[in-house]
């Protein structure tokens, strides 16, 4: 098995270990972001699963149909993580210029998926949502330095969260920007795997930080 292939399903797993654990904790008390988070997981696996379906060719779709799914999970998944930061921070002096940003992000992504399908080039929609997703971050410290100097950062739920999302935004952004620049030929394949890899890692990596986040519940100090 090829290394990316070994990648996607052990990503898959520990997504699937994700939405295992956010089940045990669905009726138990947690912040009202969980609900967003959890749905996040779930798309994930729909990602996921449309991922092995489109290197595998399971099913008898054209190329366009497969990435517009992807496209359009991918989209979803991100407005759960914009709504995450909005109900995170709902007290926030921020909470103004997050949703902005966000209403702007969506337009901005959805123009990208319509350029992407009308014009066949390999531009990632999501590179413009993860650049808004590192300004949430930011947004997050900023009102975690102002608001909660004794918070007990390795017990908050949300730090660990936050800190996934700040990860993989960091690796997704630079890996799907290089990806256009990338040649098609046959001798560049295993390059663009490779660097496709980079970005599933970064992924498996925000789906351990949830894992751990849930974990957090368990104790009281838990936003």
């Amino acid at each position: 098995m090829k290394v990316s292939n070994f990648i996607v399903f052990f990503g898959t797993g520990i997504i699937g270990l994700a939405w295992l654990i956010g089940i045990f904790y669905l009726q138990k008390s947690k912040p009202v972001y969980y609900k967003y988070i959890f749905t996040f997981i779930l798309l994930g696996l729909l990602i996921s699963t449309n991922t092995i379906v489109n290197s595998n060719n399971f099913l008898i779709l054209t190329k366009k149909e497969l990435i517009l799914i992807q496209d359009v999970l991918v989209l979803f998944q991100y407005s759960m993580l914009g709504l995450f930061f909005i109900a995170l921070l709902n007290k926030s002096l921020y909470l103004k210029k997050i949703v902005l940003l966000f209403i702007l992000s969506l337009l901005i992504h959805i123009t990208l998926i319509i350029v992407v399908l009308s014009t066949n080039t390999e531009i990632k929609p999501s590179i413009s949502s993860t650049l808004f997703l590192l300004i949430f971050c930011f947004f997050y410290v900023r009102d975690l330095m102002n608001n909660k100097p004794t918070l007990i950062l390795v017990r908050s739920a949300a730090f660990w969260i936050v800190m996934g999302i700040f990860f993989y935004s960091c690796i997704s952004v630079p890996v799907n920007s290089l990806i256009p620049f990338i040649p098609k030929n046959p001798e560049y394949i295993i390059l663009r795997s490779q660097i496709f890899s980079i970005y599933n890692v970064s992924l498996i990596v925000l789906y351990i930080f949830i894992i751990k986040s849930y974990l957090c519940l368990r104790h009281p100090q838990n936003l």
